[in-house]
């Protein structure tokens, strides 16, 4: 087996891969045409070929062996293709038929090399316009997956767009392969909103919108199905344009078209829908709808979630899926009446074990979207059954999910489209009709007029399906108790996220599918078990199907009870250790925190062994329901942060008694609890900050009670949770502070200290938990943290690493960069442990931390350290005003010093004039990191120069280090360097003897005399300070150096005339 992964090129194959028909047939092609080509040379390989491809059969493996080195071999690909076309005798249909064969069936097991040259391939059959070469494309589109924005699947979809960019004229040849084009790239569209794709995603619109606006008569056929992808993105100013012009001009896309109505009545192909899910999802999905027993589905549908459901970016495959499921898998008769698993089942799964709202949303537009168009002349009864089954299905043990979805078809009926909300609701209404006369249900009563459907939305249905209802019952006969939290909870992050307005503002769609289960002697519907649906929609696995049996509604007093007490009621009966089975029903019954750490106490300590699968599924689903319903849907938090009857009962739910459990017990736990643990952090999301909350209030409130015991956060309660969810810490902690944030401001910062106190190694410098505080505090909240800063209840910040902080922050809006500098102020950072960052800062782009740089700057003497950063930031052609103005404020305290340090910085770039020179840096300060090079230090100064425009600051160049230096640098500059700072380098001059323009050493005899009187009498620097108030304003950029330029020729030629005379 490890030879064949060894030696195979074409595919990757893991250790337990076996070959199949396809891989021994690719391989086995590739060694035969090598053993009868091996050592000849072209010609006699041609004729050798020419007489053997006579036969069909070797020509096919001849013709597959090219198409193996074509797709291995990049370096003789270009000679193999053209040996192709000379043996080939059929146009390289061979070769174009087993490479379609190839990409549907295998093209997830190519190696890298192999999908590149694919790429290659595909480009060259159809510069040369082969043949049937449209059919690989099409295939290649298909494995162009949506919901995924991985590498390997953008640099297929980019490439693929690349050739229908370049062989425009041929794709418009074909015009199934322009719809399917179009179709399959305003899905992905959708998929590249990241920014790092945007480069890809506009190249995508521009194409896509010419292709429709070009080809619309092409594009019209797509139907309805077209109008759901252009909805999701409408919001994109192409589309949405092209939107306005769908809606209010259809002419001027095409003389036929007559509006938006046009498309929706059109039926979308099945292959447009089949092309919108790879080869391999089609094949699984196909299966489970066939093959899998119902009850014994929850196996696969966890590997279909962890395979295709893995990424944020996959939620919009549901969609796609249950469009598919709907409209292509309609099963036989025979399978209606068998015990596999029904579309409607997959589809609820699907619909509820989607956590995305939008992709919710759009999961069930795609479940109603046939609805909306019905006609019972035209369209198949078999895509609006699933529709009402998985509502039918659900109401008795999951009327959340019923409930949902019957609000959702209230509302689009009345507002997917305005404008013919009566064309609309004649569609819902065929398909009502039409299902009650199939019988495909007996009636629609115990859905629309269940009890267990809150006052609200019985009175929606009623104000929508009035005609579908009994006329015995009366709005007044329904006063039952609103949906549980549970539902409420679904119902808030659901709402308003799926109407279609004419005025363009549009939410995205999906996909769903359904089978139905219809007795064919009766014309009954069959139900299934509770067992069966309780399966679908839990992770309980079921103990052994029942025979599905004809419908008998429920019609005693179970509609009275709470919702989980029916569930309890209507489930089998199961048998529970003697250990928890008392405390477990207590629990239940009463469901408060007493009842339920009672039962907790008993659950901890019983081995695993004590339960089989049934018994723990059922005893961890029920307690995690009731968990969840018994939190307030909102104002959780407690009213108050000080008065302690608030604080309590904030923390006296259910939930909380977990909380309280883990805190005073410290011993290790069994399995059982470990796995109800992960199950409730898994449908229970807020658990984590809930639990710093929790310990927040515990330990105030103990310390109250007990004032001589300080009482602190157990962080390994925190890190316990952390496990169950089986990640970090670091991740856990930044994504609760995040949720806690959005869900209280105000508790978000009462939690802030203790954050940062008990998770120190974590929070501090942490730069997600800070971007989550200053996105969300005002003035007042600053002025709190610098309290609790100054007061050292608080410390966000240390000096280790905090550049790496800053620097991650250089992104943040203005006002959270202001924020954050008041807050590093308040920590008294020193300016060491941050300079680090000075040659970073660009001008343009960091205005606020070179702002509060210069501010810090001025409460600093210059340093060797500061200068040598300073002067390695970038040069613009118009200076650094940020250097400029921290030069000109030291010159006002430190001239001498600053330019002792200037000079000596200047000079180290020239060892061999001063090597003396070279270890002045070294005294003091670090030579790591960042050093300008001499052309930056003197970019610096000439710009520093200009600044100088009112003789202020000039006293910088007249001392003696900074004469020598500039010197220096004159002596070992070239001659556009010379030219470049001719004005700089003219501040050196100081006499004949010592001017510039006389290279080396000349006058050296006169030159000690002069440093020891500038240095006992400061004459010569009067001198050269009068000199260089002469020279100050040569900036030839600005108009007012135009103005100062007439001065400086008058004074540089009375200089000149002083210094003849003086020699």
């Amino acid at each position: 087996m490890e030879l064949h992964q060894h030696t195979s090129k074409l595919f990757v194959c893991s250790a337990v891969d076996c070959k199949d028909e396809i891989e021994e047939k690719f391989e086995r092609s590739f060694i035969n045409l090598q053993m009868q080509i091996v050592g000849l040379c072209d010609k006699e390989m041609h004729d050798l070929l020419s007489q053997v491809v006579c036969k069909d059969k070797q020509y096919e493996e001849i013709s597959i062996g090219f198409l193996y080195i074509m797709l291995t071999d990049p370096t003789m690909a270009p000679k193999t293709y053209r040996d192709v076309t000379l043996v080939s005798r059929d146009g390289m249909n061979a070769i174009v038929s087993n490479l379609t064969l190839l990409v549907a069936e295998k093209y997830t097991k190519l190696t890298e090399i192999a999908r590149r040259q694919l790429i290659w391939v595909l480009r060259e059959f159809v510069k040369h316009q082969v043949l049937n070469v449209e059919n690989v494309i099409w295939n290649c589109l298909r494995q162009a997956g949506g919901g995924d924005a991985s590498q390997k699947n953008l640099y297929l979809v980019e490439n693929l767009l690349d050739i229908f960019i370049e062989f425009r004229t041929w794709l418009e040849g074909n015009p199934f392969l322009v719809q399917s084009t179009v179709y399959s790239y305003v899905r992905l569209i959708e998929d590249h909103a990241n920014p790092a794709l945007m480069p890809l995603r506009q190249k995508e619109v521009k194409f896509t919108i010419s292709l429709i606006r070009e080809r619309f008569h092409d594009i019209i056929p797509l139907g309805r199905d077209f109008v759901r992808l252009l909805q999701n993105v409408a919001r994109i100013p192409e589309f949405e344009k092209l939107w306005r012009d769908i809606l209010y001009n259809p002419k001027t896309l095409h003389p036929t078209f007559n509006g938006i109505w046009h498309l929706l009545q059109i039926r979308t192909s099945r292959r447009f829908l089949q092309c919108r899910l790879l080869p391999e999802m089609e094949r699984k999905i196909s299966f489970i709808a066939s093959s899998v027993k119902f009850g014994y589905q929850k196996r696969y549908q966890d590997w279909f979630q962890d395979k295709y459901f893995a990424t944020p970016e996959s939620h919009s495959l549901r969609s796609d899926l249950i469009r598919f499921i709907i409209n292509v898998i309609h099963p036989t008769n025979d399978m209606l009446c068998s015990d596999i698993i029904p579309r409607w089942a997959i589809i609820g799964w699907l619909i509820s074990s989607c956590t995305n709202p939008i992709a919710s949303a759009n999961a069930k537009l795609s479940l109603f979207y046939d609805w909306l168009f019905f006609d019972p002349a035209k369209d198949n009864i078999m895509n609006i059954e699933p529709g009402i089954l998985v509502m039918y299905h659900s109401i008795r043990n999951h009327p959340f999910v019923s409930s949902t979805l019957l609000d959702f078809l209230c509302r689009i009926t009345k507002n997917f489209y305005v404008k013919n909300e009566d064309k609309i609701r004649m569609g819902v209404y065929n398909s009502l009709k039409l299902i009650l006369e199939k019988q495909v249900i007996p009636n629609l009563q115990p859905l629309f007029e269940s009890q267990k459907l809150d006052r609200e939305l019985r009175n929606l249905i009623r104000e929508n399906f009035r005609e579908f209802l009994s006329s015995g019952i009366s709005p007044s006969q329904s006063m039952f108790p609103s949906v549980h939290a549970l539902q409420a909870y679904n119902f808030k992050k659901e709402i308003d996220q799926r109407v279609l307005h004419e005025n363009v503002d549009f939410h995205g769609i999906g996909h769903g599918t359904v089978i139905s289960l219809v007795d064919e002697n009766n014309k009954l519907p069959l139900i299934p078990t509770d067992q069966e649906i309780e399966s679908i929609f839990t992770d309980g696995p079921v103990e052994k199907l029942i025979k599905i049996h004809k419908i008998e509604e429920n019609t005693d007093d179970d509609d009275d009870l709470p919702l989980s007490k029916v569930r309890l009621k209507e489930k089998p009966k199961v048998e529970l250790a003697e250990a928890i089975a008392e405390s477990f029903d207590a629990f239940t019954t009463k469901r408060n925190s007493y009842t339920w750490e009672a039962f907790l106490k008993d659950f901890r300590s019983v081995p695993s062994t004590a339960f089989d699968e049934l018994q723990l599924s059922f005893v961890i689903s029920n307690t995690v329901l009731i968990l969840r319903e018994t939190l307030p849907q909102e104002n959780i938090f407690s009213e108050s942060k000080t008065e302690e009857k608030f604080l309590a009962k904030s923390i006296s739910y259910p939930l909380f008694g977990l909380f309280r459990f883990l805190y005073e017990n410290d011993e290790k736990s069994k399995k059982p609890f470990q796995s109800l643990l992960s199950e409730i952090c898994e449908r229970i999301p807020e658990i984590g900050y809930l639990l710093l909350y929790f310990m927040k209030i515990h330990c105030k409130l103990q310390t109250r009670k007990n004032s001589q015991l300080s009482y602190q956060f157990k962080t390994t309660i925190y890190r316990q949770i952390c496990d169950a969810k089986d990640d970090k810490v670091a991740n856990c902690l930044v994504r609760d502070l995040d949720m806690l944030e959005k869900e209280n401001t105000a508790v978000y910062l009462w939690l802030l200290p203790d954050i940062y106190r008990e998770f120190k190694s974590i929070a501090i410098n942490n730069t997600e938990i800070l971007r989550i505080t200053l996105r969300c505090i005002d003035a007042k909240n600053v002025r709190d943290l610098i309290y609790s800063v100054a007061q050292g209840k608080l410390t966000i910040f240390k000096q280790d690493g905090l550049d790496d902080c800053i620097r991650e922050s250089l992104d943040f809006e203005t006002y959270e960069q202001f924020c954050l500098w008041q807050i590093v102020q308040a920590h008294d950072v020193p300016l060491k442990s941050i300079q680090g960052l000075l040659p970073e800062l660009e001008a343009g782009s960091h205005s606020e931390a070179l702002s509060h740089f210069l501010l810090l700057l001025k409460n600093e003497e210059p340093t060797n350290e500061i200068i040598r950063l300073m002067l390695s930031r970038e040069i613009k052609s118009r200076g650094d005003p940020f250097v400029t103005s921290a030069l000109r404020f030291w010159c006002q305290r430190y001239e001498e010093k600053l330019s002792e340090i200037i000079a000596s910085l200047l000079t180290s770039k020239y060892p061999s004039l001063s090597p003396n020179k070279r270890k002045r840096p070294s005294k003091g300060n670090s030579v790591s990191g960042s050093t300008p090079s001499a052309d930056q230090i003197l970019n610096h100064l000439e710009h520093y120069r200009r600044s100088c425009r009112h003789g202020t600051g000039t006293g910088l160049y007249v001392h003696d280090m900074m004469q020598r230096a500039l010197q220096s640098a004159y002596s070992h500059s070239n001659e556009n360097t010379k030219k470049q700072f001719s004005d700089l380098f003219a501040l050196a001059a100081e006499d004949d003897t010592t001017a510039v323009g006389r290279r080396g050493g000349s006058g050296r005899g006169r030159k000690q005399p002069v440093s020891k009187k500038e240095i006992n009498n400061h004459s010569t620097s009067k001198k050269n300070s009068e000199l260089v108030k002469t020279i100050y304003s040569s900036d030839e950029n600005s108009s007012e150096e135009d103005w100062s330029k007439s001065k400086i020729t008058p004074a540089a030629k009375r200089r000149k005339k002083a210094n003849n005379d003086s020699d």
